[in-house]
């Protein structure tokens, strides 16, 4: 097993950024940068980054003095690499490389501000597998999208509570196999793999194209986050708090115009990865998904427990210096 965070980043979250940029900018206060990945539980940046694209950028309305540059990342330890370096000032992300980096950094250098994304994670099983009951996972292969991203630390403490050990290579009862979600149907098809921890909108895709089933659907996991560096948030309190607002009410707007979301969460991850998104698709797996800016701390906190009892991580700062969440009132900006 890995057994400390400060593994993980060294070996995983150095892949260079997938960024607009080549190479990492100096820090410039007129300028907010966002990071995100080109997945679907990264809606918000997917939505207002089409705005910002077509002219009509969101977060630029909160931010009028400030120019708003977005990064894409591959998977969450690299954007956790980013906020270390500076790369960004805030980023969507899922729960565990926000808490192995907290670890990592001795809770120096990682704050969440808002919630984003739940749902839409599930553990699948390939067609002809019988699953009556945890036991019967035993000497399969199951996929996760990354060594130490959410699904994976869930994985292996879902093991591990039905007595079942893993690995990643040699003896153990079930072998977990850190897999690029886009491989895993193909995998599956194969019967290189027998289930996988994932989420939308490859859930679905596991579903339709390698006739997969779901096994445990975990419709409150939590997701997606918006996570910002300390430093940041210390220089800057008056800047964190527009962009928090934007994020709650873009998430409103999300809430009450799913139809257009959609087309332009379409629009722009066609336009990120240059290739065809099937609508369906999207429209199934976006039934799977609950927007909620709120921060929760207990699923999070259950988390931060998970990743200790794996063994990912040794030890962790008090949870809760993690949370930083903005909730002071402001009056609502009349542009939804």
């Amino acid at each position: 097993m890995i057994r400390r965070a400060s593994l993980v980043l060294a070996a995983i979250a150095l892949l260079a950024p997938l960024s607009l940029h080549s190479c990492s900018p100096k820090e410039d206060s007129s300028v907010v940068r966002i990071g995100h990945f080109p997945t679907m539980t990264h809606l918000h940046a997917l939505v207002a980054r089409n705005m910002s694209r077509r002219g009509e950028g969101w977060f630029e309305r909160y931010l009028p003095e400030q120019r708003i540059e977005w990064y894409l990342y591959s998977a969450g330890p690299s954007s956790m690499e980013a906020l270390f370096g500076s790369t960004v000032d805030v980023t969507y992300v899922g729960p565990s490389p926000v808490i192995n980096a907290y670890a990592a950094s001795n809770g120096e250098e990682v704050r969440l501000i808002a919630g984003a994304v739940k749902g839409g994670a599930a553990l699948v099983i390939a067609p002809g597998i019988d699953i009556d009951e945890p036991k019967d996972f035993k000497g399969l292969n199951i996929a996760s999208p990354q060594l130490g991203n959410t699904q994976d630390i869930t994985c292996r403490a879902w093991l591990t509570e039905h007595q079942l050990s893993w690995t990643l290579e040699g003896e153990g009862d079930v072998r977990i196999s850190p897999t690029p979600k886009s491989m895993q149907a193909q995998l599956m098809s194969q019967g290189a793999i027998q289930a996988s921890w994932t989420v939308e909108p490859w859930v679905t895709q596991l579903e339709e194209s390698a006739h997969a089933r779901i096994y445990i659907n975990e419709p409150n996991a939590c997701t997606t986050l918006l996570a910002a560096r300390r430093a940041w948030l210390s220089r800057n309190p008056k800047l964190a708090q527009s962009l928090v607002r934007a994020h709650r009410e873009l998430t409103e707007w999300i809430i009450a115009n799913p139809e257009a979301a959609q087309l332009m969460v379409i629009d722009e991850l066609e336009e990120l990865t240059q290739s065809s998104i099937d609508p369906t698709l999207i429209r199934r797996a976006w039934s799977r998904l609950t927007l909620d800016s709120e921060l929760d701390t207990a699923a999070i906190e259950k988390l931060a427990l998970d990743s200790l009892s794996t063994g990912l991580i040794e030890k962790i700062p008090p949870i809760k210096g993690l949370f930083a969440p903005i909730k002071e009132d402001i009056p609502s900006s009349p542009i939804l």
